[in-house]
């Protein structure tokens, strides 16, 4: 530490210290390092600006930077997750959720039901539907759950 405060540290090193958090940020889980790293650019810009700045204060300025963009990027990265939801894909609602994105869906029945059930084909995967009523081929089918590896719902009335 002392080389450091005798030598002097330059824009420079605040830069590699920056390239180094974020090889750490790609190695270690979160989001903690990058915070640091802007950070660092930020104090290393700051030496650069303001060149006559001694070790203390730049640590100082490190440290202030270092607070303040770990709780802005804290609340930024909250803000971004909660905007999407509970889901993780905002694009795909219901992703891995197979009754969320067939609840409500209107099928047309390609075949006559036996028994008040007949097979599907919903997003290239065969499905048991299941109705308790004898419907045709034509007839129109609203999807209401899934239970296990079949489909239940209820025929539309016209």
């Amino acid at each position: 530490m002392d080389f450091l405060i005798s030598a002097g540290m330059t824009y420079w090193h605040w830069w590699s210290l920056a390239a180094i958090l974020l090889v750490l940020e790609m190695l270690a889980p979160g989001v903690f390092f990058l915070w640091l790293a802007f950070a660092a650019v930020l104090t290393g810009a700051a030496k650069l600006v303001f060149g006559g700045m001694i070790f203390e204060i730049q640590l100082l300025v490190f440290a202030l930077c270092g607070l303040v963009a770990t709780f802005a990027g804290r609340r930024w990265v909250m803000r971004r997750i909660n905007a999407k939801g509970d889901d993780d894909n905002a694009e795909s609602p219901g992703l891995n959720q197979r009754e969320l994105q067939f609840r409500g869906r209107i099928i047309t029945l390609p075949h006559d039901m036996t028994s008040g059930e007949t097979r599907v084909v919903l997003d290239g995967t065969t499905w048991r539907l299941y109705v308790g009523q004898l419907l045709k081929a034509g007839d129109q089918v609203r999807i209401t759950a899934i239970k296990g590896t079949v489909l239940q719902g209820e025929a539309v009335s016209d």
